[in-house]
């Protein structure tokens, strides 16, 4: 009630129609707000009971209506120019942590004719913690974490909206607002109010429909796997029943229904009520985006008017790629010679659609000789690669060890894999009797004609001397018999 009665005081600058942005960090829900004195009087606010108070959504708690001028009016005819002030309280955009400058207000209707945007003055920010002790707790800085993450569950906007030189056309009396915000990533809030003051030839108001609430599941939407959509559909308030409501969905490319109709007859749907209507999704796996913009169509037909009533809604989801990135075996030597280096290595592969970032491998272990770091950077789609860790013991015996790989899917999301590994280092043996191959390797090779071979050549020589001396010796023998033959001839001759 308190905050109600500060949020009605808040109108008191209506008059003025000129209403700065103020904030009040953690303002007390039954502060007020004033901004100077004016001699225009005060408009009276009109109470509008069409939302409850919750701690949730956006709602108006009270409006007023006046002519151009500012001064206050109590009914509102076919082709009149009327300024429509709210007095709005704002859940939505609080946790968003929206600035006011980034919202903007416009009214989606044909029965109100306005096609600038709502001017928002008179901002505070509030909390509606229904647990008054803890509220206290954090007004005066002695909360804990907990309770602060708790606590900021119930922040809320209170300001006034103001529409200037609203033409009404006639055909009801709901004025359904949408919210959107300069981030496009942030949903559309829907609202509405019931304009009392408006009098009209057919007094038959049909409410409009609007979703109220939207839900994918607690987890992250993953591409190629199946969801379900639940959303509130909302009738506003109004005179008459909507029957024959339908709710349909437009989808974007890759992104279908699991099963079933895109569309869901609801029927009957009386003024002021919700109805939830759920739909099972179903991303393709060769969904490329990260949101998927689902559109929401809403029709029904006034059940005493039968008058056609529309609602469109936009949907942003999420969508991730499933992470596919894997790891190898380990290539690990079997043994390690205590004093020399071995390797360890492993191999990687990204098999999912999308890229990671900032892949970096670590090796830790004991008997390592030392740890390791390798920062290997982003990784693409269907490439793969591998990291390689030198291995020094310090002394022989087991070795044990892990490299960690850790890097971040496409969604930023921080994500680690591990291997484990182990092998033995052994003491470095000598064996005297064992000869070591490389030392014939090093004697100086001879080559050329072997030693049986020389010795052959030489008794050949031998035996050819021995021929030639035997031979030279006959003929010499031979030579002196001719010789003495020759004498004794010449000495018969004399005779």
């Amino acid at each position: 009630m308190k905050r109600i009665l500060s949020l009605i005081a808040l109108l008191a600058l209506v008059s003025a129609l000129g209403m700065p942005v103020v904030h009040a960090e953690d303002a007390a829900s039954d502060s007020t707000a004033s901004s100077g004195t004016t001699d225009t009087p005060t408009p009276t606010p009109t109470p509008d009971n069409t939302t409850p108070p919750t701690s949730d959504g956006v709602y108006v708690v009270g409006y007023t209506v006046t002519d151009t001028a500012g001064g206050e009016i109590t009914t509102v005819d076919v082709g009149d120019h009327v300024n429509v002030v709210l007095q709005v309280v704002d859940h939505s955009s609080a946790r968003y942590a929206v600035r006011p400058e980034d919202i903007t207000a416009r009214i989606s209707s044909s029965v109100f004719q306005y096609t600038g945007i709502g001017e928002i003055g008179q901002l505070f920010d509030n909390n509606d913690d229904p647990n008054t002790e803890r509220l206290k707790r954090v007004r005066n800085g002695q909360a804990t974490e907990e309770e602060k993450a708790a606590n900021a569950y119930y922040n809320y906007y209170s300001y006034v909206l103001l529409f200037r030189d609203v033409i009404y056309n006639g055909g009801g009396n709901t004025l359904p607002i949408n919210l959107t915000y300069l981030d496009t990533t942030k949903p559309m809030q829907q609202f509405s109010v019931s304009i009392g003051q408006c009098v009209d030839k057919d007094q038959t108001t049909s409410p409009n429909l609007l979703v109220r609430s939207s839900s994918y599941g607690d987890g992250p939407v993953v591409a190629g796997e199946e969801f379900t959509l639940s959303l509130g559909v909302y009738a506003t308030a109004g005179n008459e029943d909507l029957s024959d409501v339908i709710v349909s969905l437009t989808m974007p490319e890759n992104v279908s229904l699991a099963s079933g109709s895109l569309s869901n007859y609801i029927g009957s749907l009386s003024p002021e009520s919700i109805r939830e209507v759920t739909f099972p999704v179903l991303p393709s796996s060769g969904f490329t985006g990260t949101v998927a913009d689902i559109t929401v169509n809403l029709t029904g037909i006034g059940a005493i008017s039968g008058k056609t009533v529309t609602g469109t809604t936009s949907i942003s989801i999420p969508i991730s790629q499933p992470d596919r990135f894997e790891v190898g075996q380990l290539q690990v030597p079997s043994s390690v010679v205590l004093g020399e280096t071995a390797s360890v290595s492993l191999s990687y592969v990204n098999k999912g659609k999308n890229p990671i970032s900032n892949l970096e491998a670590r090796l830790s272990g004991t008997n390592l000789g030392a740890g390791g770091y390798q920062y290997l950077g982003n990784l693409n789609a269907g490439t793969e690669g591998s990291v390689d860790f030198d291995l020094t013991p310090d002394a022989a015996g087991a070795v044990t060890g892990t490299i960690t790989l850790s890097y971040e899917d496409a969604s930023g999301e921080a994500r680690t894999i591990t291997k484990d590994f182990s092998t033995t280092v052994e003491e470095m043996m000598y064996d005297p009797s064992i000869t070591d191959p490389t030392i014939d390797e090093m004697q100086p090779q001879t080559t050329g004609m072997p030693v049986w071979g020389w010795v052959l050549i030489v008794a050949c020589g031998a035996v050819v001397v021995v021929v030639v001396v035997v031979v030279i010796k006959r003929k010499k023998k031979k030579k002196a018999m001719a010789l003495a033959a020759l004498e004794a001839e010449d000495s018969d001759e004399d005779l």
